[in-house]
């Protein structure tokens, strides 16, 4: 006789922490779980994206180890689920073809998106339709990549695609047969979201009591998503100015664009109207249409010139995407202490919270303007932006601003995945890495121990029991072997 299956009872720890901050260390991608007291031994939980890289070896296998353990720490119940923001190594954990069928057993009280997922709002409806415009025509100029025999070029162009699932990069891969649109609809089928408000008044967590959440981003001006790199002085290296040159590029997709066309239309006449085709030989080389058709002067063609053009587009796609992060701050009302989830948040992000101004009541009924500026430096957990990219974390308006003796930070990333199967060799950046360090009491990193730089004593963690097999191709065998065993997660404590 069948059994009737038993929904797991949530783990009961001890409640001797404020927070409970479980990171997990599966690749590079995030996803965190963050446990805040109920009771003696009861907790509410907040859990912070789900996803992995596009090209990640058996990421069903790595992604359904981590759902299931958040299935059976929270006994299958998620209060709060954030989606910072749409991009694969965030959200596919949620597909069909990785952890769906784990997380269907999970019930979500609700879902919290940023207000450019508010399909309400007129001008997220309009950053949505051209996310998606860019999308087709990014993967229109890979295609026509692959046709010319551009690999190199088509290879970088489906990387960067990659970050939307394997359907916008056009990949064969099955197991990462999916795409954020339907991760996401999954998600909102699943739990009506809630959209919050960039720089609104602090909200609660449900069922907490000394928590206050701050919305920093993303920004409300769409100028300022645009803004994706650091200028020189404000990043720690390979700063420069944001891609452009795009709206033509996009407009010859659509044939009813005028930017599409280079002449008047006085002056335009079809190759297939035209009468009679110059073919005279002058000083030995054929002119008009036939001589550049000839294949003794293919040396001369610019054909292929506009394709470099999708390569900067899709990267540009990329960029403005991780703009749209939700930002929150948690604030540990007992102490002040200040929680950072950034996503993948940029430099128009960041230099927008400065916009953001809140005026809150303490328990003694004294009210206290709040900044940015106020909240990073009184941080204590840093989730490092964007795996440690040079363009995900600012210095002096991010970075310089965090000064606690304690502050601790994680960067989400496994670098042999970024430096061999991506060729993002400057992921984590190295001098991000290095000023991490001096400032932090302790960093964590996907695949790497725990490196403590300051003696702190309050500060405590605890790593998995569980390890995990984490399997990579091999270049020479070609293989997918055991690369190293790992711990799932590191819980941090405060």
């Amino acid at each position: 006789m069948a059994t009737k299956a038993t929904k797991p009872k949530a783990n009961k720890p001890a409640n001797d922490f404020r927070v409970r901050i479980r990171m997990y260390q599966h690749g590079l991608g995030d996803c965190f779980l963050l446990s805040f007291p109920k009771g003696k031994t009861q907790c509410v939980h907040v859990m912070i994206d789900c996803g992995v890289v596009l090209g990640t070896s058996e990421p069903g296998a790595v992604m359904t180890k981590v759902a299931e353990d958040i299935r059976k720490t929270t006994g299958g119940k998620v209060d709060v689920l954030v989606i910072t923001h749409e991009h694969w190594d965030h959200l596919s954990g949620f597909d069909s073809a990785q952890a769906r069928a784990v997380f269907e057993k999970i019930e979500f009280g609700t879902l919290w998106l940023a207000w450019t997922e508010d399909e309400n709002n007129p001008l997220a409806n309009r950053l949505r339709a051209e996310r998606e415009k860019k999308k087709a025509a990014a993967k229109a100029a890979k295609e026509a990549s692959e046709k010319r025999g551009l690999k190199t070029q088509a290879a970088r162009m489906a990387g960067v695609l990659g970050f939307f699932g394997a359907k916008a990069a056009g990949a064969g891969d099955e197991e990462d047969a999916g795409g954020t649109a339907g991760a996401l609809n999954f998600l909102k089928a699943k739990c009506p979201p809630t959209i919050l408000e960039t720089g609104g008044k602090p909200f609660s967590i449900p069922g907490v009591n000394g928590v206050r959440v701050y919305v920093l981003g993303p920004p409300l001006d769409s100028d300022a998503m645009k803004k994706t790199n650091p200028s020189k002085d404000e990043g720690y290296a390979m700063g420069g100015e944001a891609i452009g040159l795009t709206d033509a590029f996009l407009a010859a997709f659509d044939p009813n664009d005028e930017l599409a066309q280079p002449f008047a239309p006085s002056l335009r006449m079809p190759v297939k109207e035209l009468k009679t085709r110059q073919a005279v030989k002058i000083n030995g080389i054929i002119s008009g249409i036939d001589g550049y058709a000839n294949t003794e002067n293919q040396w001369r063609n610019i054909d292929d010139a506009w394709l470099a053009m999708g390569e900067r587009l899709a990267l540009q796609l990329d960029n403005a995407t991780n703009n749209t992060s939700l930002v929150l701050a948690f604030e540990l009302e007992d102490s002040n202490d200040v929680l950072l989830f950034v996503g993948d948040a940029q430099a128009g992000n960041w230099r927008s919270w400065d916009d953001c101004e809140w005026t809150v009541k303490d328990k003694d009924g004294e009210s206290r303007e709040v900044t940015a500026a106020d909240l990073l430096l009184r941080t204590v957990f840093y989730k490092v932006g964007h795996h440690g990219s040079h363009n995900a974390t600012l210095r002096e308006k991010g970075l310089e601003r965090m000064n606690s003796r304690r502050l601790a930070a994680v960067i989400p990333v496994d670098t042999r995945v970024a430096h061999e199967v991506k060729g993002w060799d400057h992921m984590p950046l190295p001098a991000i890495r290095e000023r991490l360090e001096q400032k932090c009491a302790v960093v964590f990193q996907s695949d790497m121990a725990p490196s403590v730089m300051k003696n702190a004593p309050e500060m405590r963690w605890k790593e998995s029991v569980e390890k995990f097999d984490v399997r990579m191709k091999s270049k020479t065998t070609k293989k997918v072997e055991t690369v190293r065993k790992q711990s799932l997660y590191t819980d941090y404590f405060l």
